[in-house]
């Protein structure tokens, strides 16, 4: 006996296209119930005992959950890629995931815990890891393969030399001063700062008790520098003196990811992760600190600054830079570009529309967006290399580092600095979860969309064969 149909939903005739006709009103159900939130409670256990996790692939799952989370992914991501790759080779899988550690659990008795070291990737890493990770969902490929070459992708060496890295860190303190927008004397000044903690930081890679102190050191030695040796030549703050060369140290896109952590309820991940990001700033603030109790607090009359053009320079300059610092993928810079210009017009649209703390509302609004859609094109890199330098871009760490170094100095305005981070490390995590939940609400409304273009063309196949003579059946006698 047929079951009675739910006058709620198409018939499977209609929605599948097996049979009479697939209306409007059909596909705009469809395409709303792909809107519906996603069914969070997990389905209970029908199989008693599941089977046992394979060795590699198990192995595979701990080695690529430390990648992705040295990638910057957020828990949340993390977690649902791990769970959808163990799908894939028909494992269902327990994850929790942290910034230090993940908890995996494949069985009722398999358990297993992998700690996280801290070690950011590159950006050709980060791509080559996302592109892993396409090929892994669609099942093409056996999990001692896919260790393997997530192996090679962790050894493999940048894909520049070091002496282009220390350039790319000139770059990019180039045209962080270019976005606080300074007076041009001051331009030569950034670059040779930025080529001094370059240098430091090939140095700590080679001596590991300098770089746990190196945060300190660099921003002592850095405002010093500024102080006694840039500041007689350039009348401006010290501080923006100091924070582009300090620009690879400041935890901006770790503090974002930590607030769109903790908006989506990831709290022990968002929760440490802010904390590390601020126990960053105030190392930085204190070697900043005790830099100007040294030498003292020089005067400044406010520097003649370069104007309006200067930023949209600065934007170009650190896309270049940060293709060369962090050794992008080949063909990455034009899609960079147009990721970063993207972002900081929508951020100059939202210092216009609303105020300049909640401006990072609209970038973060619409990088997301335009990250999936560019990834999207031939030669492109995967959304995730865009977004990274994107986050860097939006500079909430630099606002909480000038707020803590002015409180450290005895500066009332720094009470009013860290507040104004507050505001603008929340509208960009605010406008990056919007931007992620539009793109996976468009992404499925697409689907919808594209299964309607493929019904009616099977429809239109299936009267091309029938009305040719060749439909089933047509060869048989009566």
């Amino acid at each position: 006996m047929p079951e009675p149909s739910d006058p709620g939903r198409p018939s499977e005739a209609s929605s599948t296209g097996s049979g009479g006709i697939y209306h409007w009103r059909d596909q705009l159900r469809v395409t709303l119930r792909a809107l519906e939130p996603d069914d969070t409670q997990p389905m209970p256990r029908i199989s008693p005992e599941p089977l046992p996790t394979p060795p590699d692939l198990l192995e595979l799952l701990r080695a690529l959950g430390v990648a992705l989370l040295n990638s910057a992914d957020s828990a949340a991501t993390a977690t649902q890629t791990l769970q959808d790759v163990a799908a894939v080779y028909q494992v269902d899988l327990q994850a929790m995931v942290m910034p230090t550690g993940i908890l995996l659990r494949s069985s009722r008795s398999e358990v297993d815990l992998v700690t996280v070291p801290n070690r950011d990737l590159r950006l050709d890493q980060i791509g080559q890891v996302n592109d892993l990770v396409a090929l892994l969902k669609t099942g093409t490929i056996s999990p001692a393969a896919g260790l393997e070459r997530l192996d090679r992708i962790l050894t493999a060496e940048p894909r520049f030399p070091v002496w282009v890295s220390v350039v790319g860190q000139m770059v990019l303190a180039v045209g962080f001063g270019l976005l606080l927008n300074p007076d041009l004397v001051g331009l030569p000044f950034y670059a040779g700062l930025g080529l001094f903690v370059a240098l430091l930081r090939l140095l700590a890679g080679r001596w590991g008790t300098l770089s746990v102190a190196l945060p300190v050191i660099a921003a002592f030695l850095v405002t010093v520098l500024a102080v006694e040796v840039v500041a007689p030549f350039v009348r401006d703050d010290p501080i923006r003196l100091v924070v582009p060369g300090l620009i690879t140290f400041l935890p901006g896109a770790t503090l974002t990811i930590a607030t769109i952590e903790l908006a989506g309820a990831q709290i022990v991940s968002g929760a440490s992760r802010l904390v590390w990001g601020m126990s960053q700033l105030l190392l930085l603030a204190f070697g900043v600190f005790a830099g100007l109790n040294l030498i003292g607090y020089p005067e400044h009359s406010g520097a003649v600054q370069a104007g309006a053009w200067a930023p949209w320079v600065g934007v170009a300059l650190v896309g270049v830079g940060y293709m060369l610092y962090s050794s992008a993928p080949p063909g990455a810079l034009i899609f960079l570009l147009i990721a970063l210009y993207g972002s900081y017009a929508a951020q100059t649209a939202g210092a216009l529309l609303l105020t300049p703390s909640l401006s990072g509302l609209l970038g973060g609004l619409v990088i997301v967006p335009l990250s999936h859609l560019l990834s999207k094109f031939p030669h492109s890199p995967p959304g995730a290399v865009l977004l990274l330098p994107a986050f860097w871009l939006l500079l909430p760490g630099a606002l909480g580092f000038r707020g803590v170094s002015s409180l450290a100095m005895g500066e009332t305005s720094g009470v009013q600095d860290l507040i104004i981070t507050g505001i603008s490390i929340f509208a960009v995590a605010f406008g990056v979860l919007v931007g992620m939940s539009i793109t996976k609400d468009a992404g499925a409304i697409r689907r919808t969309w594209r299964l309607r273009v493929l019904r009616r063309r099977s429809e239109r196949q299936r009267r091309r064969v029938r009305f040719s003579g060749r439909g089933p059946g047509s060869g048989r006698s009566g």
